[in-house]
């Protein structure tokens, strides 16, 4: 028999012998006091229930501690399982098993078992929880969401999972230096857009988050105050760059206009002190008070306006006749005809109570046209006169030619003569066709685009150039006819001139040194000079 069966007999035989111990005190306690035997009983009946319900209670409370103790080793069992799953460690499979060990035994087993699983998982979720802490701050940082699969440090402790947290880190640190670094570029352009512009930022939120938002320390760049955003910073969340960047597009479209007002400011300011012959020293006064991009600076210059135009209204008439007198200059130029002259009816008000602004503008607008016509006509006008003082120089070219004293000169003299008509014919031959081809496509286009032909000096430059070829084919006719009538002319007189030169006995007869000089004249015209084809060509 052992131990635990005879400690087992013991306890029943004690307890037995309680309740007869109980039930015999009981007797003589009843029959002193006199109960009858259906009291008597009753009483044993009770006694007996209490006791079987006390000893029920006690078995369903030692069954709830079994209870416990098996539900403990059933979780110790499942952590195990998910603690080595998730650390990818592998248990002794008998600790998962029915061992016959008592549950308390089993129980310690198991949590000796597990004790080395807790502390390497602990450590893993300590640090998979501040790499997720960090991912949530930065999300939080760039107003994102954080993926679920990030949330997750117990199903998968391992070092590779540890190690993708990790790079998962790296990348986004990197995503927010760099928007950090985009914000903080946004915050520097609104800074100084806001400057320049003297924005008052009292009454907009944003633009006090812009001005508190960097931070710079001696010898070092701008920094960002902080990530998140506050009453006195931005942030970096992708709404703070939205709006940053839609601010820096609003202020930056506010500089162009206000840059595109002062423009025409300026120049309707510079436009009045040139008409109202405004002193240079009241100019530069005025210029040294306006500085920056300013709502004052626009102020000023809408003012300066004002006070002009007012002084102007006081000089009309004068302003009136000095921009006829440039209009007549202007037509002059470009060869306005009368009809387009007579076409400008404003020039013909004299009388001084009809000079009013509105006259004034119309003077203005027509020298506007005018300026406009003339500034297209310059390109065609350099290469009129380009080619006009070719013209010319292929006439004192041709005059030139018939000067044979020319040719009587000596050494470099000879030499510079010769050089000069060489690069006459080198102009006549080759710029007159390229300048005469431009000008006709040119005149040609104008014609097209204006309706009417290209004017020079009230004529038609097309016709113009076409009479000078023409002139220029009946000069050369000309000139060919008289040079063949001066050879036949001294043909016939050297067949009835006596030869009055005898060659000396036993020598021949040389060239004489005008004979030599009229070869090289002849040769000479024959590499520079014009013949008549070539001439027709041209």
């Amino acid at each position: 028999m052992s131990d635990q069966q005879i400690s087992s007999d013991k306890m029943s035989d004690g307890f037995v012998s309680l309740l007869k111990c109980t039930v015999s005190q009981l007797e003589e306690i009843w029959e002193t006091i006199g109960y009858p035997q259906e009291e008597k009983h009753r009483q044993l009946d009770d006694l007996n229930s209490m006791v079987r319900d006390l000893c029920h209670d006690k078995v369903r409370e030692e069954e709830s501690v079994a209870t416990e103790f098996k539900n403990g080793i059933l979780d110790s069992r499942q952590e195990m399982i998910a603690t080595s799953k998730a650390l990818h460690i592998d248990i002794d499979s008998k600790l998962l098993e029915e061992s016959g060990q008592s549950l308390t035994d089993e129980l310690s087993t198991l949590e000796a078992a597990l004790e080395g699983l807790r502390s390497a998982a602990s450590a893993a979720k300590a640090e998979l929880r501040d790499y997720r802490d960090k991912l949530i701050a930065m999300h939080q940082a760039l107003g994102t969401e954080l993926a679920p699969t990030w949330h997750d440090i117990e199903s998968d402790l391992t070092g590779k999972r540890r190690e993708q947290y990790h790079r998962q880190v790296a990348e986004m640190q990197e995503v927010v230096a760099t928007r950090r670094s985009a914000v903080s570029q946004l915050l520097v352009d609104c800074q100084h857009l806001i400057r320049d512009l003297a924005i008052d930022t009292d009454s907009s939120k944003l633009d006090r988050q812009i001005m508190g938002s960097l931070i710079s320390e001696e010898g070092s760049s701008v920094e960002l105050k902080s990530d998140l955003p506050s009453e006195s910073c931005t942030g970096i969340s992708s709404a703070a760059l939205k709006d940053l960047t839609n601010r820096v597009s609003d202020l930056n479209g506010e500089k162009r206009r206000r840059k595109q007002r002062l423009g025409q400011l300026g120049a309707e300011i510079a436009m009045l002190w040139e008409k109202l012959r405004v002193p240079p020293e009241e100019q530069r006064a005025f210029t040294s008070s306006v500085q920056g991009l300013g709502m004052d600076t626009l102020m000023k210059g809408e003012a300066e306006v004002k006070r002009l135009n007012a002084l102007k209204s006081k000089m009309l008439g004068d302003l009136i006749v000095e921009a006829r007198e440039t209009i007549t200059a202007l037509w002059d130029e470009t060869n306005a005809n009368q009809e387009q002259r007579n076409s400008f009816k404003a020039i013909e008000v004299d009388d001084p109570k009809y000079f009013t602004d509105e006259l004034l503008a119309v003077h203005d607008e027509q020298i506007r046209i005018l300026q406009k016509r003339l500034d297209q006509m310059r390109p065609l006008l350099k290469i009129i006169e380009k080619r006009e003082g070719i013209v010319k120089e292929r006439q004192d070219y041709e005059d030139i030619q018939k000067d044979s004293d020319r040719l009587k000169q000596r050494g470099s003299a000879l030499t510079k003569q010769l050089m000069i008509e060489e690069k006459m014919s080198r102009r006549i031959k080759k710029d007159l066709p390229k300048y005469t081809g431009m000008l006709v496509k040119k005149c040609n286009e104008w014609k097209a685009e204006t309706g009417e032909p290209f004017m020079y000096k009230n004529e038609d430059y097309l016709e113009v150039m076409e009479r000078q070829e023409e002139e220029w084919i009946l000069y050369k006719s000309k000139e060919a006819q008289i040079k063949l009538q001066r050879k036949q002319s001294g043909k016939a007189g050297s067949d009835e001139k006596p030869d009055i030169f005898k060659p000396l006995p036993g020598r021949k007869r040389g060239k004489s040194r005008t004979r030599v000089l009229t070869d090289v004249s002849n040769d000479v015209n024959r590499k520079s000079g014009y013949s008549s084809a070539s001439q027709n060509s041209s």
